[in-house]
């Protein structure tokens, strides 16, 4: 009797009302969890392109030290030389200024962060 009485239990499963809590609960947990992650995503590609920009106006900013004349024409010029790279001179000579692996999706989320001055680029975290 004892081993029918089991079998009884073990078979008879969820009921219906437990899995619909169940699917409550998952839904709940649902709504709030994918606001967070798409605020997660755009936070990444911020910081991505934040990153970008500080590496251009580094490597703009160093060669310029090493003797490099880049092209402060606009931003997007000054970008696109670093991009390809130039020779520095002097101490630097054959030394290769570049950021390489920069393309056109690159450039327009790190075009917000550089801005232009008498001097060349600089990194501007506050740009619009």
């Amino acid at each position: 009797m004892k081993n029918t009485a089991r079998k009884n239990i073990i078979a008879q499963g969820f009921s219906l009302i437990e899995m619909l809590v169940v699917i409550a609960v998952i839904g709940v947990i649902a709504a709030i969890a994918i606001p967070s992650i798409s605020g997660i995503n755009d936070a990444a590609a911020k910081g991505k392109d934040q990153r970008n920009a500080q590496n251009v106006v580094s490597v703009f900013q160093a060669g310029q030290a090493a003797g490099v004349t880049w092209n402060t024409t606009s931003a997007e010029a000054a970008f696109d030389d670093v991009v390809a790279g130039k020779k520095g001179t002097g101490a630097f000579d054959g030394k290769l200024f570049q950021v390489p692996g920069l393309g056109d999706a690159e450039k327009t989320g790190a075009l917000k962060y550089i801005s232009t001055n008498d001097s060349g680029i600089y990194y501007d975290k506050d740009k619009k």
